[in-house]
């Protein structure tokens, strides 16, 4: 019988990332934890060697003319670039600049498969950079590789929030769907077992009225429920093991109260 081979995403995601992860601390806000591009490059070149080298997408260059703006914060005096006026080179380079910050687009092709991923050039605050350097540009395109890796599987568990794996989060999530199958199952089996008790009960005291009164069911049922209705109003719209809880309670009473007349009633006889 041949062996199903598994899928890229199916691989790389099982793989254990923890002790490969560097951490981006940021001034303010949740600190990026991105798998070191170094050892991802090496363990999918090591698991697929066909696999290329990554493409950046290249795009028109676009120049811009900045200066630097003050501003004050609660910190004290700040600045940031602010765009004059930008020109078009006619050359294409392996980033995308706009006046509002600068984008890299990275693709993988691992086993005939493409996984694309964008990242744009930050600060230590988490914002778009106007007009970044080239050692941003570059730190920016690794970090982009790294989640272009991620989107085959490997260390996509960071993305999510999660510390295992999404090849063992995957198991967990199948373990704990069959855990929750098997506890609706056993409700279910209890339920009904609990409403079967229930009508047993109800008919025997039924049976019991019957016997008692010479009414017919109907009759008795009929007056059950209209007594039933006046202590709840919304008696209708409960569900039908309170329902019938509440009809049992009252035939219950009815026929001690009945008991208890015809006890005295003997005893005032005698």
């Amino acid at each position: 019988m041949t062996e199903t081979k598994e899928s890229v995403f199916e691989t790389l995601s099982k793989i254990d990332v923890s002790n490969h992860v560097d951490v981006i601390k940021m001034k303010s806000g949740f600190n990026p934890k991105y798998v070191s591009w170094s050892w991802a490059w090496n363990y999918v070149k090591s698991h697929y060697p066909d696999t290329p080298t990554p493409k950046f997408e290249k795009f028109p260059e676009m120049v811009l003319k900045t200066h630097l703006q003050e501003y004050n914060t609660k910190y004290g005096k700040r600045y940031k670039k602010v765009v004059d006026s930008w020109e078009m080179t006619g050359r294409a380079v392996p980033y995308l600049t706009t006046t509002t910050g600068t984008m890299v687009t990275c693709t993988v092709h691992i086993d005939s498969n493409d996984y694309t991923e964008s990242l744009y050039v930050m600060d230590n605050s988490n914002n778009a950079v106007i007009d970044p350097d080239q050692a941003q540009i570059n730190k920016t395109q690794k970090r982009c590789l790294v989640k272009a890796l991620a989107m085959a599987g490997l260390g996509l568990n960071l993305y999510a929030g999660e510390d295992l794996p999404m090849g063992d989060i995957s198991e967990q999530d199948k373990k704990k769907q069959e855990a929750l199958e098997k506890a609706k199952q056993a409700k279910e089996k209890a339920d009904q077992e609990k409403n079967e008790k229930l009508n047993q009960q109800y008919r025997e005291l039924i049976d019991k009225s019957v016997e008692a009164t010479g009414k017919d069911v109907v009759t008795i049922e009929e007056g059950i429920k209209k007594l039933a209705k006046s202590k709840r109003p919304n008696f209708d719209s409960l569900s039908n093991a309170v329902r019938k809880s509440m009809l049992i309670e009252i035939l219950q009473q009815t026929l001690k109260k009945r008991k208890t007349t015809e006890q005295q009633n003997l005893e005032e006889v005698s």
